[in-house]
């Protein structure tokens, strides 16, 4: 069962999620203090929105971020339907860090239940029914930028948004080896990155999120969509900011933030 100060830390996120105002860590009545009182408060906050989950986000897929924050592997998150827009996507820039990362995002048309656990690189390829263009959206419910890692593993590994954009033309395994990603900015210099930088592939990432959820009991369902891990960082937009992520000749996806008024949009 989960205890009752993780529920109310998860709540007070929930809630900073549907208004915009940020849980203060300095008043915060709990704070985990490891990993694993972190992902109950995560779950706690996915129970309390009452949604399914239709993605997860691996977040901690380079070496960097990992030592960084002193992780020893990567972190998962969990985005319910309304997280998932559509390329191109329209956001609002007040609702919004405006931090933003380019990834592989896989859909799994088939199960991969726990108790088929392990799986290697060639089980997870045989669940997966199409890859896109992708582009997460980070954020924040607390208030200030001096996070621990247990801290953004509550708040759900930072996951606000997921933008998925084109199927990627003709992908395998070797297409995304090494693919070059790059984001382009109108008025600001290219960000060039790689899916190298995904723990040297992008389906290594998802075979280590498939093999971390069953450990925990859980599955991969068809249907769920996977954001593998960033290929080029964090890149800050402007409020009225557009950008476009290509992979290679694969494929692409864009977005653009967009002035908002009033508060937050309810999106639980």
């Amino acid at each position: 069962m989960v205890p009752s100060p993780a529920i109310e830390l998860a709540t007070a996120l929930v809630a900073a999620r549907c208004t915009g105002r940020p849980v203060d860590p300095a008043t915060a009545a709990y704070l985990p203090a490891n990993l694993a009182e972190a992902y109950e408060v995560q779950a706690a906050a996915v129970r309390l929105r009452g949604a399914a989950v239709a993605a997860f986000k691996i977040g901690l897929t380079s070496a960097a971020a990992q030592e960084g924050l002193g992780a020893v592997e990567p972190i998962a998150g969990r985005l319910a339907p309304p997280d998932i827009r559509l390329s191109p996507a329209r956001i609002e820039a007040g609702s919004h860090l405006r931090i933003v990362e380019a990834e592989v995002i896989f859909r799994f048309d088939q199960d991969l239940p726990p108790e088929a656990a392990p799986f290697s690189k060639a089980d997870v390829m045989r669940g997966i029914g199409c890859a896109f263009a992708g582009i997460e959206v980070c954020d924040t419910r607390f208030m200030g930028d001096d996070d621990t890692l247990a801290r953004i593993v509550a708040d759900n590994g930072n996951a606000d948004l997921l933008v998925v954009g084109e199927p990627l033309r003709d992908w395998s395994e070797e297409a995304l080896r090494g693919l070059t990603v790059t984001l382009i900015r109108r008025t600001r210099p290219d960000v060039r990155g790689s899916t190298a930088k995904v723990l040297g592939h992008p389906l290594e990432a998802v075979t280590w999120l498939a093999n971390w959820l069953a450990a925990r009991g859980e599955g991969i369902h068809s249907g769920q969509l996977v954001a593998s891990g960033s290929c080029t960082g964090m890149t800050v937009l402007g409020p009225d900011e557009e950008v476009t992520a290509t992979f290679g000749s694969l494929g692409s996806v864009s977005m653009r933030f967009v002035q908002a008024f009033g508060l937050k949009e309810d999106r639980v």
